[in-house]
C-alpha cells in the first residue's frame, strides 16, 4: 500500500499490507483496524494456540508410531493461516425425460443345450427429481484450492462449529499476520456453488434416469444386463441459493527436518486433527518396490534379449520400457517420504471431493 500507517494509540509505524485487515502495534500492543468496516462482515473460528497444537501433534505421532519425526525438538516451523470461505445453501429440482435402451438376456433351452442372446427395449422415462440439497463451502481466495483446504471447508460444512464476528473474535496478535485476503465476491462463491450443485445433480438425475428404465424393465420379469440413454434432457427448476457472510477458517502447517529430510503436517485449526502428513516410507514398502524395480528389469530386459537377435529394431522399445519401470520402481525405494490422508474423518471427506471433482490423482495437490 502507498498510504502510511501509524498506530492509533502510540503514533508508531505500522507494518501494513493489501491483505491486513487489522493489525496489533508492536510497540505498545494496541490493535489497529485498517478495514473498520469488516468487523461485522467477516466471520472467524477461533484457532488453537500453538501450545495446544504442538500437544496435538505429539499425541498424533504418538500413535502413528511416528514419535521420533514430529518431536518438538525437531520443528522447524509452524504457520497458521486462516483461510476464507462461503457456505453457499443451494436447493434445486431437475425436471427430467429421456429414452433408454435396457439390455435384457434372454435364454432357451434347446435340446441338451442352453442358447441365450441379448435383446433390447426401448423405454422412455420422464419426471421430477428433487429437492436436492445442499451446503457447499466456496473458497475466497483464488489459487488456494488445493485438496487439504477444501476437505477443510466441508469439515466445516458438516460440523459448523461457532464462528464469531472477527471485531469480537479477540485473537492472539500473531494470528491477525495469517489472515488470508478475500479476493472473491458473494455473487462469484453463489455462482460456483451452483455450477457445482446443479452438475452433481445432473449426474445423480442421470443414474435416476437409468435405474428407473431398468426397473420397469425388471418388473415385466426379464433380466437386465444393462442400458444406455439414447438422449435425455435434464432442466434444473425452482433453484434456490443463499450464502454466508464470508468465515475465516484456521489451517496448521507443521514442518519437522528428521534424518535430513523434511516432513509436513496439515492440521484442522480449530481441534487439532490431522489432515494430511509426510512420514518416511517403510521398510516393507521399500522392499516391495525394489523387488517390483528387479522384476521389471529382469523381466523385459529377458525378452528384449531374446528378440534381439531375430529383430533388434523390436527389442529396443522393451529396452527403455524396462529401464524406465526399473528407474521408476528404484525411486519409489528410495523416496524419504510419502503423503497420506490420515484420520478416517477426512479420507470420509476426502472421497466426496474426488468423486466430485474427479481427480484421479491426488498425490503432490494434497498439501
Amino acid at each position: 500500500m502507498s498510504q502510511s500507517f501509524r498506530c492509533s494509540n502510540c503514533g508508531a509505524p505500522l507494518d501494513v499490507s493489501p491483505e491486513t485487515i487489522a493489525v496489533v502495534c508492536s510497540y505498545c500492543g494496541y490493535l489497529n483496524w485498517i478495514r473498520e468496516d469488516l468487523k461485522e462482515e467477516i466471520l472467524v473460528v477461533k484457532p488453537l494456540g500453538e501450545r495446544e497444537i504442538l500437544k496435538k501433534i505429539e499425541a498424533f505421532g504418538s500413535r502413528k508410531k511416528l514419535g521420533q519425526v514430529f518431536k518438538e525438538t525437531n520443528l522447524s516451523k509452524l504457520t497458521l493461516v486462516l483461510v476464507p470461505f462461503y457456505l453457499v445453501d443451494v436447493s434445486a429440482q431437475a425436471d427430467y425425460s429421456a429414452n433408454v435402451v435396457v439390455s435384457v438376456r434372454k435364454c432357451r433351452r434347446e435340446k441338451n443345450e442352453e442358447r441365450c442372446w441379448t435383446e433390447s427395449r426401448n423405454v422412455f422415462v420422464k419426471g421430477v427429481y428433487g429437492p436436492y440439497n445442499d451446503i457447499v463451502p466456496v473458497v475466497g481466495r483464488r489459487g488456494s484450492n488445493v485438496l487439504s483446504v477444501r476437505v477443510l471447508g466441508k469439515k466445516y460444512a458438516v460440523s459448523r462449529v461457532e464462528a464469531v464476528p472477527l471485531g469480537e473474535a479477540k485473537l492472539d496478535k500473531d494470528v491477525w499476520r495469517g489472515i488470508l485476503s478475500i479476493e472473491v465476491d458473494k455473487k462469484t462463491a453463489m455462482d460456483i456453488a451452483l455450477n457445482e450443485h446443479l452438475n452433481r445433480l445432473r449426474s445423480i438425475v442421470t443414474e435416476v434416469i437409468k435405474r428407473e428404465a431398468e426397473s420397469r424393465v425388471m418388473m415385466r420379469g426379464e433380466h437386465v444386463v444393462g442400458s444406455t440413454i439414447l438422449w435425455k434432457r435434464i432442466t434444473p427448476i425452482n433453484v434456490k441459493a443463499a450464502t454466508s457472510k464470508p468465515t475465516l477458517l484456521p489451517m496448521y502447517t507443521a514442518v519437522y527436518m528428521y534424518g535430513g529430510s523434511i516432513y509436513r503436517v496439515i492440521l484442522c485449526g480449530w481441534d487439532g486433527e490431522a489432515i494430511a502428513f509426510e512420514r518416511p516410507m517403510r521398510m516393507s514398502e521399500r522392499i516391495a518396490w525394489g523387488t517390483l524395480s528387479a522384476i521389471a528389469s529382469g523381466a523385459l530386459g529377458g525378452l528384449s534379449g531374446m528378440l534381439i537377435m531375430a529383430n533388434p529394431i523390436a527389442s529396443l522399445p522393451l529396452l527403455v520400457i524396462g529401464g524406465v519401470a526399473s528407474w521408476y520402481c528404484m525411486r519409489k525405494a528410495l523416496t524419504p517420504v510419502k503423503t497420506t490422508v490420515v484420520e478416517p474423518s477426512f479420507r470420509n471427506l476426502l472421497n466426496l471431493e474426488l468423486a466430485i471433482h474427479g481427480i484421479s490423482s491426488i498425490l503432490g495437490e494434497i498439501l
